[in-house]
């Protein structure tokens, strides 16, 4: 496997490691990374100069003007860069050629609504605002209106930027700041070719793979005397790891969710933010901060999704997706510390590689992590015999999976669940028990028996339900002689749905997922573990979500 990133901890020791296990796996490296460094962009000073009538003031402005159109950016005695566009320089010139008594050249005064800031102000882009204005670019009301949320608002937030760079309004700020508190997790946003990071109640620094991990090279600003701090930067398409610097302290930023695991020793987070374009080719994991709770089961767990390549384009802002739920979603990813040392199964490198070839349709996959302690009475045994399993699946359809529906774009036709061992027999469970929910489910070396006591195995509930409509994978390793990986009860689940009805084929020529098919494989020998459900899971990817024809 590719070396995993080696982040902000050794470029701070001056080490320069390989690439990261993701750049690798793309050809992207921190090198080439670093030959397009992002560039500061529109930060913010307290002052604007005027132009003042009169001949030999508005000689003067000209002269001075010309040397700011062969020196375009000038950093201020704070430190802070101020970027005067071209055209905005040009026009101040003509202006002041004709006795113009006020022209704005960069940032504006707090509260400025002179009628001078109107004339070089961004377009407005459609976005709305509670007087009903075709711009504000006066910045004379307080409407506070966000833009749309998700890939939609993206133009009219980058055009509530340009406003307020170009001058500071009560409306304008407050529009921008509501359009990025409603995207708090979803920052920073990206588009073509602009990257916006913003940072609440203090400066940050922003270090990662596209400025080389430089803790200096980028930084927030404050906003228009407000506790909004915020900064430009020109980064080309990609899939970044980051990571905030305060006060030489590095953490992940708060306001995004996106991450990559990280398994350097040095990086006591063991995770990287993530920047990643929507037209990077890949996709990446999210992580809400919220875990989702159960009183009845006593506990809570995290939810960690796959967005695939894709999700956050502005082509696709009405797109719903197929939703993959899988089981022990500790073990799901791309963990390399996960699993008694066997690592993840890697689902999130496994789909970027089959959607990229075409052989699999784009899926959010959603990982809830099991209940530890619990995990064998939530997946395994039913309530007669001292388990939760009823009261588990109960959760997981009317608690986990809304929820999810709430994060991100999920197509309610087309859900799945999944999952390995006793997560294959829940998947199984869950799939006879409401086929109203579930268009297919996936049992990778299902552990099968519990229940048998009391007449509540999976056979059970095969019997009670007999042929629902959904697409069944079943699979398992060991061979007849060793019984091992769960061989012999997978093969007696086999035989008793082709007898309740479902159609047989083997991976990987499966055909469609039909909700009679039944697509079954045997890997010859292998073990029960993460790495063996890794080597094959993209056959009941691929089974379950083909690509459009």
């Amino acid at each position: 496997m590719p070396a995993r990133g080696r982040g902000h901890w050794r470029q701070r020791t001056a080490h320069r490691g390989p690439t990261s296990r993701r750049s690798a796996r793309l050809g992207t490296s921190r090198a080439s990374a670093a030959a397009s460094p992002p560039r500061s962009g529109r930060l913010y000073g307290a002052d604007r100069p005027r132009v003042t009538p009169g001949a030999r003031g508005r000689a003067m402005l000209a002269r001075r003007l010309r040397m700011v159109l062969r020196m375009p950016r000038i950093r201020t005695v704070t430190g802070r860069v101020r970027c005067f566009p071209q055209r905005i320089v040009t026009a101040a010139i003509a202006a002041a050629a004709a006795g113009c008594a006020a022209t704005a050249l960069g940032c504006g005064d707090a509260g400025d609504a002179g009628p001078a800031d109107a004339a070089a102000a961004a377009p407005d882009a459609g976005a709305p605002h509670a007087d009903a204005a075709p711009a504000d670019a006066t910045g004379a009301d307080a409407g506070a209106d966000a833009c749309p949320a998700g890939p939609a608002g993206l133009d009219c937030l980058f055009a509530q930027w340009d406003d307020v760079t170009h001058a500071c309004g009560a409306g304008r700020v407050a529009a921008l700041r509501a359009s990025l508190e409603a995207r708090r997790g979803a920052l920073p946003v990206w588009h073509a070719g602009r990257a916006l990071f913003a940072s609440f109640g203090r400066a940050v620094a922003v270090a990662g793979e596209f400025n080389d991990w430089d803790a200096t090279a980028l930084a927030t600003s404050r906003v228009c005397d407000t506790d909004l701090f915020a900064v430009e930067a020109a980064i080309p398409s990609g899939r970044y790891e980051y990571k905030l610097v305060v006060d030489g302290t590095w953490r992940l930023d708060p306001e995004n969710w996106a991450f990559a695991y990280d398994d350097f020793d040095g990086n006591p987070d063991r995770r990287n933010s993530v920047l990643n374009t929507y037209d990077s080719g890949v996709g990446h994991l999210v992580q809400p901060p919220t875990p989702v709770c159960s009183d009845a089961l006593g506990n809570c767990r995290a939810l960690t999704a796959y967005l695939p390549a894709g999700y956050g384009d502005p082509a696709n802002a009405d797109r719903r997706y197929p939703a993959l739920f899988m089981h022990d979603g500790q073990n799901v990813f791309d963990d390399a510390t996960c699993c008694f040392g066997f690592g993840g199964w890697n689902v999130n490198v496994t789909l970027d590689d089959e959607i990229a070839a075409g052989r699999v349709a784009p899926v959010i996959v959603v990982g809830a992590d099991n209940g530890l302690g619990q995990r064998n009475d939530e997946y395994g045994w039913p309530e007669a015999e001292g388990g939760l399993r009823a009261t588990f699946m109960q959760f997981q359809v009317e608690v986990v999976q809304p929820t999810a529906a709430q994060y991100w774009r999920i197509d309610a036709n087309r859900v799945y669940t999944a999952g390995s061992s006793l997560g294959g027999n829940i998947a199984l469970h869950l799939a006879f028990a409401y086929p109203d929910v579930y268009a297919g489910a996936a049992s990778l070396s299902g552990a099968l028996w519990p229940g048998e006591d009391t007449g509540a195995s999976a056979f059970d509930a095969l019997a009670a339900a007999g042929k629902v409509p959904v697409a069944l994978y079943l699979d398992h390793g060991g061979d007849a002689t060793s019984g091992g990986d769960n061989y012999a009860i997978n093969v007696q689940m086999r035989d008793q749905l082709v007898a309740a009805g479902w159609r047989l084929a083997t991976s990987p020529d499966c055909g469609p997922p039909d909700d009679d098919a039944l697509c079954y494989f045997h890997d010859v020998g292998a073990a029960h573990n993460e790495l063996a459900w890794r080597a094959r899971s993209w056959r009941f990817l691929r089974f379950l979500f083909p690509p459009a024809p």
